[in-house]
């Protein structure tokens, strides 16, 4: 249910405000939690629908960015430098994208994916299948050929590198949403503490959702794991994964607006200029 409470001609702005229920147990109260998010809703291109919202949420501020991708009409890719990180602005620039999202986790020094990344059909040079599954990284995205996404328990790598179906895949994590139902979490820091995050969601067949969560300041929590679950099925996630996080967290959209959305915490500042250089990306085309 929706309803338009302000119309910025100039701009062309939409804001509009979902009761969010949430029928499951509040994280801190141990009861039923409901809150209002009231959405700032753009249509970027046909097919790309952005949505940001700075709310509060799991009773603590939350700023949220949620782009809602419509894949008969926008190719979702991944992009990989193994040796120098790029802003994730930089890696959609220097791809023509019209947005784009951070995506794997990767050495912070060296740069290069700490995980398994097949990108456009090949390995990097840098062997990545030594990369062990743990509990943290126990999911893989997924991108066929045929542009149609999969999310899934890690799997064997040689059967993600023989796969001729399979354009990119990623191990990341942690899984979130498994055929419509919550995984469990452990219960580590990284799981249980509130940081910024970065998630991949899919609704149907045909609408994938890229999603930054803020964190690290006074306006933005930022959301534990099982927090992100819980949101991620409320806007409608039948499958879900965790990406690299923290200071990475970035969604940047082109077109008009041409600029990073949400508040990167690298800079220790709540504003658009703490981006992260980052080894891999998710870029909307």
């Amino acid at each position: 249910m929706s309803l338009i409470t302000l119309t910025n001609k100039l701009l062309k702005k939409i804001t509009f405000c979902i009761l969010v229920v949430f029928f499951t147990q509040s994280i801190s109260a141990q009861s039923n939690q409901t809150d209002t998010i009231c959405w700032y809703s753009k249509q970027i291109t046909d097919g790309l629908n952005w949505k940001q919202a700075h709310t509060n949420l799991f009773d603590a501020p939350q700023n949220i960015n949620v782009l809602e991708i419509n894949l008969k009409k926008r190719l979702v890719t991944l992009v990989n430098d193994e040796e120098t990180k790029y802003l994730t602005s930089e890696f959609a620039s220097a791809n023509k994208a019209i947005a784009a999202i951070n995506a794997g986790f990767f050495d912070v020094k060296n740069g290069g994916s700490v995980t398994y990344i097949k990108v456009d059909g090949s390995l990097p040079s840098a062997d990545t299948t030594k990369w062990k599954v743990t509990e943290n990284l126990n999911g893989a995205f997924i991108i066929k050929k045929n542009r149609k996404f999969e999310i899934e328990k890690a799997g064997k790598y040689n059967d993600y590198t023989s796969n001729k179906k399979y354009d990119d895949v990623l191990v990341t994590g942690c899984l979130l949403i498994d055929e419509g139902k919550k995984v469990e979490l452990n219960n580590s820091a990284f799981v249980t503490k509130r940081h910024p995050r970065t998630s991949l969601g899919i609704v149907d067949k045909n609408t994938v959702l890229l999603v930054t969560v803020d964190g690290r300041s006074e306006q933005a929590a930022g959301m534990s794991l099982e927090e992100l679950t819980t949101f991620m099925q409320f806007i409608g996630c039948k499958e879900a994964i965790n990406l690299d996080g923290g200071g990475s967290t970035t969604m940047w959209i082109g077109s008009d607006i041409n600029s990073v959305v949400n508040n990167p915490s690298d800079n220790k500042q709540f504003d658009h200029g703490g981006e992260r250089k980052v080894a891999n990306a998710l870029i909307v085309k």
